[in-house]
């Protein structure tokens, strides 16, 4: 988006993107702040024939949850020897590579799999806390014991995190409450002259590593609720009751706003002081998604995951962050063979199991060490909410910004609001949003 700054025709503001920001905590494809410039759809190409003016938008390739593959003991064997040869080909490189190790069970697979292609010479790029609830340096420690590779171990302290955070603000190309953690690590990465790394990115999507594949069941019986009933509790005190508002948008895009939404249409109408009818009228318009009916409870929220969260956020905002440093992520599990593969498996053995992603666990059991996947899921988180409330120019953006935003620091610091919200309506003033 700041490369059509130069373009004077390009200039005029979507006024509706602050609505999509508050509600997703991204701009959801195709929402950008510029009124009339939008992103090509995810996966496609355009084509344009210079000589007669014309173009044409075509896909790569098309991905379908085909419910085929049924036998453990064959689908435990393809997604060995699928994701190893996906580790392999990411890690085709005349520079030296590396690999984001979070501690957990994606990051802790894709290191292990690189290790046996001991020609390369692998670097790994961890972070770690003083905060103990937040750091997983134990579970780092035990897979590096089992690798043989340059292992690069970061303490991140609250006081680098206040110096360089305009500057990660500043490196957003469109708003987006997440990256903060991959500005991070890919500093770290380019400081150790790495051109490329791999991160483990799609394995919670493809096999079940979030809380909305146990509630989906619930979002499919809650959604037939009449909507005035739905709507009742949009002022409760807990954000998954107000929440449930969204469910009356119907389809996918309200049961992804009602697993992950940021705040419910009355509270945008409020910050934005707008009509809230006006609010529900945007969230109705885009973004226009497809009908995921048919597909099983746990493949709709893997379809969500995968086509609104991951590819709207997730990559996006990875993307734009590592490329801040000039560092390329790379992604195995979302190997075309690997996605191929993983849709294919019947839903009843894909996520079976007492544990999320059992499945993509036993597979490689043999090599991941029982710590790292036998406790509760973690993710790549930092200690935000303590640093946050310490952070001068966070305050300083709040504190002197009028009421509502004096009132949601507020709420923020009684842990009433999440990190991630009050990140949001601090991006709605660094992008100078006018109401």
């Amino acid at each position: 988006i700041k490369a059509f700054k130069p373009i004077p025709y390009l200039q005029e503001k979507n006024r509706d993107w602050p609505v999509y920001l508050m509600a997703y905590g991204h701009l959801p494809e195709p929402i950008t702040s510029l009124r009339d410039v939008q992103p090509l759809p995810k996966g496609n190409y355009l084509l344009y024939n210079a000589s007669l003016a014309v173009h044409r938008v075509k896909l790569f390739d098309e991905f379908t949850y085909s419910e085929l593959s049924g036998n453990r003991h064959e689908v435990i064997n393809q997604i060995q020897d699928t994701l190893q040869k996906a580790v392999a080909r990411h890690l085709i490189s005349d520079a030296r590579i590396g690999i984001f190790l979070s501690g957990g069970i994606d990051s802790g697979i894709i290191a292990l799999l690189a290790n046996n292609n001991i020609d390369k010479q692998l670097n790994t790029l961890s972070v770690y806390f003083n905060e103990a609830d937040y750091s997983e340096k134990k579970y780092q420690d035990l897979i590096l014991q089992n690798l043989f590779c340059k292992h690069h171990q970061y303490l991140l302290k609250e006081r680098e995190f206040q110096i360089h955070l305009p500057s990660i603000i500043n490196a957003m190309d469109l708003p987006g409450c997440d990256g903060i953690n991959t500005w991070f690590i890919s500093k770290y990465a380019k400081e150790n002259g790495l051109k490329a790394v791999l991160s483990g990115i799609g394995g919670d999507e493809l096999y079940g590593g979030y809380p909305s594949f146990s509630r989906m069941n619930m979002a499919l019986l809650l959604e037939k609720l009449p909507n005035l009933f739905l709507k009742a509790g949009k002022s409760a005190g807990l954000k998954k009751i107000r929440r449930l508002v969204y469910l009356s948008l119907g389809g996918s895009v309200g049961k992804y706003l009602f697993l992950r939404g940021q705040f419910v249409p009355n509270e945008i109408a409020i910050q934005l002081n707008a009509d809230e009818s006006e609010i529900w009228k945007i969230l109705r318009q885009q973004p226009v998604s497809e009908d995921i009916s048919d597909l099983t409870p746990h493949n709709q929220a893997s379809w969500i995951e995968m086509n609104m969260y991951m590819q709207n956020q997730l990559l996006r905002d990875a993307d734009v962050m590592s490329m801040a440093h000039g560092v390329e992520i790379r992604l195995p599990f979302l190997d075309k063979e690997f996605v191929t593969l993983s849709l294919q498996i019947q839903s009843s053995l894909k996520y079976d199991g007492q544990l999320s992603k059992q499945l993509l666990i036993d597979s490689f059991k043999d090599i991941l060490p029982e710590p790292v996947w036998n406790r509760p899921k973690m993710g790549f988180a930092f200690p935000f909410k303590e640093w946050m409330e310490n952070d001068e120019y966070v305050k300083d953006c709040f504190m002197s910004n009028g009421e509502e935003n004096i009132a949601s620091f507020q709420n923020f610091i009684k842990g009433n609001l999440h990190w991630s919200q009050l990140m949001t309506l601090l991006l709605l003033e660094e992008f100078e949003y006018v109401g």
